[in-house]
Order: C-alpha cells, then sequence, then structure tokens
C-alpha cells in the first residue's frame, strides 16, 4: 500500500471475469512510480526470490508514451514485469492501453474495472488512441486478438 503500485492486464481483469477461470493467469503486470522503483524491485529479488532477466528503457511491448522502464522478472514458471512510470499516478499507461478490456487494475486497497458491465458481457472498445494518434502497429493487434480469442468483441465503435 504504501508504495503505491497497481496490478493490471491479464490479472486484474482474471477478477473481474464473471465465470470461474475465465481468464487464467499466466503472469503479473505491476506499475509503479519512479518513485518506488527501487524498493519493489528489491522486494520480489531479495524477499519473493526473482531474477531480473530484461530491463527495457524503451516502450517496445508496452505502446505508451508514459511507460518509462520494463523489468521482467521470472522465478520458476512465475513471471513479473515491472512498469515504470515518471507520472506522479501509475494509472496513466493503464488509460492508454489499447482496449477496455484491459482496463481494469487492484491496488491494495481495491479492484476497479473502469467499464465493468462490459467485462461482464465480454465487450470492449478499441482505445480511440490506437487510430487518432496513428500508434497502430502488430503488436497491438496481436493483443486485441489475444481478447478475441478468449471471446471478447471488441468493436472500434461503442
Amino acid at each position: 500500500q504504501g508504495c503505491k503500485t497497481m496490478i493490471s492486464r491479464s490479472s486484474a481483469l482474471h477478477l473481474f471475469q464473471a465465470k470461474s477461470g475465465a481468464v487464467a493467469v499466466k503472469d503479473m503486470d505491476i506499475y509503479a512510480t519512479h518513485e518506488f522503483e527501487e524498493e519493489i524491485l528489491n522486494h520480489f529479488k531479495t524477499q519473493e526470490g526473482y531474477k531480473v532477466t530484461l530491463i527495457s528503457h524503451r516502450k517496445t511491448e508496452y505502446d505508451s508514451s508514459v511507460v518509462n522502464k520494463v523489468y521482467k522478472m521470472e522465478k520458476e514458471t512465475k513471471k513479473v514485469d515491472l512498469i515504470i512510470t515518471e507520472w506522479a499516478s501509475t494509472i496513466m499507461p493503464i488509460l492508454q492501453y489499447h482496449s477496455t478490456a484491459v482496463m481494469n487494475y487492484m491496488t491494495a486497497c481495491t479492484f476497479i474495472s473502469l467499464y465493468p458491465k462490459w467485462i461482464k458481457d465480454m465487450k470492449s472498445l478499441v482505445n480511440p488512441r490506437m487510430y487518432l494518434q496513428d500508434t497502430t502497429n502488430i503488436r497491438t493487434v496481436e493483443a486485441l486478438m489475444k481478447y478475441v480469442g478468449r471471446g471478447f468483441n471488441i468493436t472500434a465503435e461503442p
């Protein structure tokens, strides 16, 4: 709670799905501000036994102008991405996701779904930023197709 972190993407979506097992959690995405980067990283390495396998200073996987760094960590079959933003709030990267299907997050105190009815109905809207700012690329299409494969009806218009 003191680190102001959020867990999002598939990990959070799993909690919001109406039926059990709708999305199998294979990895966890943790969002943190630059202020808490070292504290969280040290926790995963020393207390949880994770090893850092990659540090990305570019936004290659997370097509977002607010992602500054990504630490990829592994422990046996478990994977964690620690996504760092220099913005004051960790919600900024979440609001830039490719679609509403993954605009959910959890903190130490709460679970938030920005589009709860759509999640329940397995519907998702493509983030207009994708086509208005011409940021769509093959990774975006692959991400969208992943959620289509999970049963989401994804549309570009509400």
